[in-house]
C-alpha cells in the first residue's frame, strides 16, 4: 500500500498529515529516508518516523459513544471544560473521534484507532450519511425545508445542505452527508429558527439505539463489516 495509507493505518496521523511527514523527510523505510508519496510499503518493510518504528495495530478498536450535552469533542480544552475523553476509560485515550458534535449537542460519536476508517468516514468525497433529530421553537415550514434541501449559505464561502428531511411529532430528522462545523445550527439560524435540542442518532450504519447518555459500546461483528463495505475498506 502507499506510504501515507500505511501511516494512517498505524493510527499515527490522517493520510493528509502523513503526506506532510513524508515530504518533511521524517519517514524512513528500511533505514532510508523517503520523500516520494508514491512509495509502496510491503509486509516485510521496516517503517520509522523520527526514529520510532511503526506498524499497523493487530486489532483496531472502534466504539460508539453517547455524548452528553456540555461535553466537548477534543482531547484537551484550554478552558477546562469536560471532554469526551473525560467520560471514557483511560484505555480509550488513543482513539480518535470521527466527526465532532458541538458543546450543546448530544448523541452518537464514533471513535477509532483505525486511521483509514477515520479518514474515509470524515472525508466529504465518501458522502457518509449522518442523521440528526432537531427540536426547534416552531415547526419547519415548507419554505424552510425546501431551502435546506437546496442548500444555504452558512458563511466563509461554505454552503450547508440537507439530503433528506422527515417531520415527526415535535421534531425533524435531518440527514446530512458532510460534517461541516455547526452546519445544522448555521443553516437554521440563517432561516431564523432557534434550536432547542440537537441529537445525532446515526452515522453510516451505526445507530445510537438505546445507548444510555455517557455510555459506550464497541462496534463489532456484522455491524463493522457493513461499515467497512460502505467505505470500500
Amino acid at each position: 500500500m502507499r506510504i501515507n495509507q500505511y501511516i494512517s493505518q498505524c493510527g499515527i496521523a490522517s493520510r493528509r498529515k502523513a503526506e506532510s511527514l513524508v515530504l518533511e523527510g521524517r519517514v524512513f523505510v528500511n533505514g532510508t529516508a523517503v520523500k516520494e508519496l508514491s512509495t509502496q510499503i510491503g509486509e516485510t518493510d521496516l517503517v520509522e518516523i523520527d526514529g520510532q518504528k511503526i506498524s499497523p495495530a493487530k486489532r483496531h478498536t472502534t466504539i460508539a459513544f453517547h455524548k452528553p450535552p456540555g461535553v466537548i469533542c477534543t482531547a484537551t480544552d484550554p478552558q477546562g471544560r469536560r471532554t469526551i475523553y473525560d467520560c471514557l476509560p483511560s484505555g480509550f485515550s488513543a482513539l480518535k473521534y470521527i466527526g465532532r458534535l458541538d458543546l450543546q449537542s448530544r448523541g452518537l460519536v464514533l471513535l477509532s484507532d483505525d486511521g483509514e476508517l477515520v479518514y474515509r468516514l470524515t472525508h466529504p468525497k465518501y458522502r457518509i450519511e449522518r442523521s440528526y433529530l432537531v427540536w426547534t421553537s416552531r415547526e419547519l415550514s415548507r419554505h424552510a425545508m425546501e431551502s435546506l434541501l437546496k442548500g444555504i449559505d452558512i458563511g466563509e464561502g461554505e454552503k450547508g445542505k440537507v439530503k433528506d428531511i422527515f417531520l415527526d411529532d415535535g421534531f425533524a430528522e435531518l440527514v446530512l452527508t458532510e460534517g461541516k462545523n455547526r452546519e445544522i445550527r448555521k443553516m437554521l439560524h440563517a432561516l431564523h429558527y432557534h434550536i432547542e435540542d440537537l441529537k445525532r442518532v446515526s452515522f453510516a450504519n451505526i445507530t445510537l439505539g438505546d445507548l444510555a447518555v455517557g455510555d459506550y459500546r464497541e462496534v463489532t461483528g456484522e455491524e463493522l463489516k457493513e461499515l467497512m463495505s460502505k467505505i470500500n475498506l
